[in-house]
C-alpha cells in the first residue's frame, strides 16, 4: 500500500496505544454483529452517561419526596423506605444512575486516551473532560456521606483528616467526629447543599468540554437514550439500594457496604490517613489532566494541520459546514479576487483529519504535509501505470486512521490516505476516467475515527447527497462503494472488494444476529448490572478491633498581661501612643495530665491564633485493652487559675471507643 504515513500531533507510545484502540475497535465490531450501531451503549458512551446523569439529577430531585436532609433523621427517612417500595426504587435509581454514568464515563475516557485523542488541539476537551469526571466523582462522595450510615461515617472522617492535613483551619476538624453530641449539623448542611448545586457545574464543564467540536450531540439518539433509562429502571426494581445501620462515631463497625466507583479512595485513607487519601486524589487527578503535556509530542502545525491557498478559494463555505471541529471560519478576504470571504484554519482547533481538503473542489485547503494536487496527481500516475498492467482493475482508497489491519484486496491498486472524506468526488471521477472498473474508500467503522462524524462525507458525495458531488456525466461506468472496515471479520472486506469487481454488486454484509431493539436494552441492562455490582462490596473495616480512649477539649488558658517594655521601644512610638501598652496580651499553655490505671503523662497545648489568645485545643488518643480502667483527666490553664479534674471508671469494650470532652460547659462523658 503506497503512500506516506499521516502526520498527527504525536503522542509518546503511540503505537503501544495503537494496538490497544484496535482491540477496542474489535470489541465494538463484535458487539456490532448483535447491536445495531445506534443501540450500542459502548459506542456512545458520553452522550448515555449524561442520559445517566440525567436520571441521577432527576430521581434525586423526587428523593425531596422521602429524604429528610438533616443530620437526626436522614439516616431514619432512608430506612423507612427501604426495599422494595416506591421511594426505595427512586432512591436506588438515584445511586445505580450516579454509578453507570461513572461506568460510561470511565469508558469513555478510555477509549479516548487509546485513540490518542488527547495531544494537540485536543488538550482542552482532554483537560476539561478529566476535571468534569472529578467533579462527578466528588459529587457522588457527598452523596454518600448524605446516607449518614456507616459508610459515610467513614467517608466524613476521612474526609475530615484530609482538610486537617492542609495548614488552614485553625481547629483541628477531625475532632468534631469523636461523639454523635460533636457532630455538626451545620456542615451536614453544607454537605448538602454542595451536592445539590455542583451538578449545576457539569453544564458548565460540558459547555467547554465540546466547545471545539461541531454537531456535537449531548445526547445519543432518542432509543438508546430511554433504553438507558429502562435498565436501569429494571436494575432498580430487581435490585434495592444496600443501606448500612445508622452513622455511630464511638462504634467501629467491623464491615461496612461501599460504592467501588465513589468509595475506593476510602482504602487509601483508612489505610494510610491523610497521606493516602491525598496521593489518591489529588496525585490522580494532577496525572490525569497532565496526560497531554507527559504524553504529547509537540510539532509544528505544517507538519500535520491544514491550510488555505487564498489564491484558489472561491468563498463556498463547504469546509466550513464539513470540518468536525469547528477549526475553519471565514473571514476578510486577503487578495483582490472577486470574492468577499475566504476560509481560515483555526491552527488552535486543527487537528489534521484532512476532511476539509474533500470539501474543497477547487483545492483551495488542505493538509501541507499531503498536498492534495500533488497526493491525487501521484495516485493518478500510479493507477495509470497499474491499469495499464491488466492484473489491477480496481483502486482502493484506505483511511490510514482505521483501527486494525486492513489486509490487501487483490487486483486493486490500494493507495493510504489520511482519511476517508480527504477523497475528493473530483479524483475518483479520474480514477474512473483512467479505466478503473471500481472505485472503493475503506474508513473505520469506529466513531473513534481521526475524523469524528466527518468520515460520513465522502459517501454523501459520492451519492450526490453533499457537495462536491460525483458527476456520473463526466465518466464511463464504473462502480465505486464505501466499506466500513471490520476488524473483527478483516476478510469480508476482500471478499466484497472481489464481488463488486465481478459482478459490480458487493455481497451483503454478514447479516446481524438480530437487529431488534430489544437487544440494545439488553446491552443497556448488562451494563447497568456491571456498573452495580461494584456498588455492593462489603469490605472489613480496617481499624484494629482493640478499644480506643480519647480526650477531646477545648478551653481558654489563662490571660497573662503584656510585658512591660523598654526605654527604647517606648521611645520608638508616635508621641500620642507613649505611655500605652501595644502588646497584646497571650494565653497561658494549657497542661494535660492523664493518668490511666496508675500510669500518668503530660501534654502541653498552646493557644491558638497568630497572637495565641485564642483556646487551646487538642486531642488525646489511646489504645487500651477491653475490661475496666481507672481514669483521671487534670487541665491546668496556667497561672493562678486552679486545675479541673475529672475521675472515674471506664469500661473498654472491643471495637468501641471511650470518649470524655471538655469545653465551657465542663466534662463530659459521651
Amino acid at each position: 500500500m503506497s503512500g506516506p504515513e499521516p502526520a498527527g500531533d504525536g503522542v509518546r507510545g503511540e503505537g503501544l496505544w495503537r494496538r490497544v484502540d484496535a482491540g477496542l475497535a474489535w470489541v465494538d465490531a463484535v458487539l456490532g454483529r448483535w447491536v445495531p450501531a445506534e443501540y450500542n451503549l459502548l459506542a456512545h458512551a458520553g452522550a448515555a452517561a449524561n442520559v445517566a446523569l440525567l436520571v441521577a439529577v432527576g430521581s434525586g430531585v423526587a428523593m425531596f419526596l422521602w429524604y429528610s436532609p438533616s443530620l437526626q433523621f436522614a439516616h431514619a427517612s432512608l430506612a423507612a423506605i427501604q426495599g422494595h417500595t416506591l421511594g426505595g426504587w427512586v432512591r436506588a435509581m438515584h445511586r445505580y444512575s450516579s454509578d453507570l454514568a461513572m461506568l460510561l464515563l470511565v469508558w469513555h475516557a478510555a477509549r479516548t486516551f487509546f485513540a490518542r485523542k488527547f495531544s494537540g488541539a485536543r488538550w482542552l476537551p482532554w483537560v476539561s473532560g478529566v476535571l468534569m469526571l472529578a467533579l462527578i466523582w466528588f459529587i457522588g462522595w457527598t452523596g454518600y456521606w448524605l446516607v449518614w450510615d456507616q459508610p459515610a461515617q467513614q467517608v466524613a472522617v476521612t474526609s475530615m483528616r484530609l482538610l486537617d492535613a492542609l495548614p488552614v483551619f485553625g481547629e483541628p476538624l477531625g475532632r468534631l467526629y469523636v461523639a454523635d453530641r460533636t457532630v455538626p449539623s451545620l456542615l451536614f448542611f453544607v454537605i448538602f447543599f454542595l451536592h445539590m448545586l455542583l451538578p449545576l457545574a457539569i453544564a458548565v464543564g460540558l459547555a467547554v468540554h465540546l466547545a471545539r467540536l461541531s454537531r456535537a450531540r449531548l445526547l445519543p439518539q432518542r432509543a438508546l437514550a430511554w433504553a438507558v433509562v429502562a435498565a436501569l429502571a429494571l436494575t432498580a426494581g430487581l435490585i434495592p439500594a444496600p443501606l448500612d445501620p445508622r452513622a455511630a462515631m464511638a462504634f467501629k463497625a467491623p464491615a461496612f457496604t461501599v460504592d467501588a466507583w465513589y468509595l475506593s479512595p476510602l482504602a487509601f485513607g483508612l489505610r494510610f490517613q491523610s497521606a493516602g487519601l491525598w496521593a489518591a486524589l489529588f496525585g490522580g487527578l494532577a496525572l490525569g489532566a497532565a496526560v497531554p503535556l507527559v504524553l504529547g509530542r509537540r510539532r509544528p502545525a505544517a507538519a500535520y494541520q491544514a491550510e488555505v491557498n487564498p489564491a484558489r478559494c472561491h468563498a463556498c463555505t463547504q469546509c466550513v459546514q464539513d470540518c468536525p471541529f469547528d477549526a475553519i471560519a471565514m473571514v476578510v478576504r486577503t487578495d483582490e479576487k472577486n470574492f468577499p470571504t475566504q476560509a481560515f484554519v483555526d491552527p488552535a482547533r486543527c487537528v489534521g483529519c484532512g476532511v476539509c481538503a474533500g470539501s474543497c473542489d477547487s483545492g483551495g485547503v488542505g493538509l501541507l504535509w499531503f498536498d492534495t494536487r500533488v497526493e491525487e496527481a501521484r495516485i493518478e500516475q500510479a493507477v495509470g501505470r497499474a491499469l495499464a498492467s491488466g492484473w489491477i482493475q480496481g483502486v482502493a482508497l484506505v483511511a490510514a486512521d482505521i483501527a486494525g489491519r486492513v489486509p490487501p484486496l487483490p487486483r486493486y491498486a490500494e493507495f493510504r490516505v489520511p482519511t476517508a472524506s480527504w477523497v475528493r468526488s473530483s479524483l475518483v471521477e479520474r480514477l474512473a476516467q483512467l479505466g478503473a472498473r471500481a472505485v472503493v474508500i475503506v474508513r473505520g467503522a469506529s466513531l473513534e475515527g481521526r475524523a469524528r462524524d466527518g468520515g460520513q462525507w465522502v459517501g454523501e458525495r459520492l451519492a450526490g447527497r453533499r457537495g462536491p458531488r460525483l458527476r456520473p456525466d463526466r465518466c464511463p461506468a464504473f462502480e465505486w462503494r464505501v466499506f466500513d472496515f471490520d476488524p473483527a471479520r478483516p476478510a469480508e472486506l476482500g471478499k466484497a472488494a472481489a464481488q463488486l469487481l465481478a459482478s459490480g454488486v458487493p455481497l451483503a454484509g454478514a447479516a446481524q444476529l438480530l437487529r431488534a431493539p430489544a437487544l440494545g436494552l439488553l446491552l443497556a441492562v448488562v451494563a447497568a448490572l456491571v456498573a452495580v455490582a461494584p456498588s455492593h462490596l462489603r469490605v472489613a473495616n480496617p481499624a484494629a478491633d482493640e478499644s480506643e480512649f480519647i480526650f477531646s477539649f477545648q478551653t481558654f488558658g489563662t490571660l497573662l498581661p503584656a510585658g512591660a517594655e523598654d526605654a527604647a521601644t517606648e521611645a520608638a512610638k508616635p508621641v500620642h501612643m507613649r505611655g500605652r501598652a501595644t502588646a497584646k496580651p497571650r494565653r497561658a499553655v494549657v497542661v494535660v495530665r492523664l493518668e490511666i490505671d496508675g500510669v500518668a503523662a503530660e501534654r502541653a497545648f498552646a493557644a491558638k491564633g497568630v497572637s495565641h489568645d485564642g483556646p487551646a485545643i487538642g486531642e488525646w488518643r489511646r489504645d487500651w485493652a477491653a475490661g475496666d480502667h481507672r481514669v483521671a483527666v487534670e487541665i491546668q490553664p496556667g497561672g493562678a487559675a486552679p486545675a479541673v479534674r475529672w475521675t472515674g471508671v471506664l469500661r473498654a469494650e472491643t471495637r468501641h471507643l471511650s470518649v470524655i470532652t471538655f469545653d465551657a460547659s465542663g466534662f463530659r462523658l459521651e
